[in-house]
């Protein structure tokens, strides 16, 4: 038997670039695997329903950010800019970075998409690349209106050359799951 070890199957949570990986919650007790196996040094926990414990995080060296947000709900503006600054410097300095809300879903991808912007990668693409990457990212209306709000202030400070996408073109990447099912899992099917 090849593949993931049980570890690795308890975490949901896949890379959208070598160094920064999306997803949702985790065991507390898989922090050592984060750290150790998959080389994580830093955690943006966006929920407010929760918080990872930042004691065990510290003890395996791994540093937390905390950007409570509500399900389903965007992240605010002022923290949506500390979130991407964060991890950018983060991803800057050669840490391995894991966004995470509760299912890895809405909240973590609405930053993920942000840190791709800024990183280079026009909004679609960003989409695109992380929806390619990570199936069930699918923002919600009010997180894909708050990354085209984001996006167009970022293309405004730093002249970039995309436009920002209509809410119908992300809406159509976004939601593509739900005309155009994923492939079925290819692990344990018993």
């Amino acid at each position: 038997m090849g593949g993931m070890s049980a570890l690795s199957r308890r975490l949901n949570l896949d890379w959208v670039l070598p160094s920064l990986a999306v997803g949702g919650r985790f065991p507390i007790d898989t922090a050592e695997h984060l750290a150790g196996a998959l080389g994580i040094r830093c955690v943006v926990d966006v929920r407010v329903e929760a918080c990872d414990d930042e004691h065990v995080l510290r003890e395996h060296g791994i540093t937390l950010l905390h950007l409570p947000t509500e399900d389903l709900r965007a992240i605010r503006g002022d923290r949506l800019d500390d979130g991407v600054a964060w991890v950018t410097d983060q991803l800057a300095r050669g840490n391995k970075v894991y966004i995470h809300c509760e299912h890895g879903v809405g909240r973590s991808a609405l930053l993920a998409l942000c840190v791709l912007v800024a990183l280079g990668h026009p909004p679609l693409e960003a989409l695109s690349l992380a929806k390619q990457r990570r199936w069930q990212v699918s923002p919600s209306t009010e997180q894909l209106r708050t990354f085209m709000a984001w996006a167009e202030a970022w293309r405004q400070r730093n002249a970039a050359t995309w436009r920002v996408p209509s809410l119908e073109e992300l809406a159509a990447i976004a939601h593509s799951h739900l005309t155009q099912p994923p492939p079925a899992s290819r692990g344990n099917e018993d």
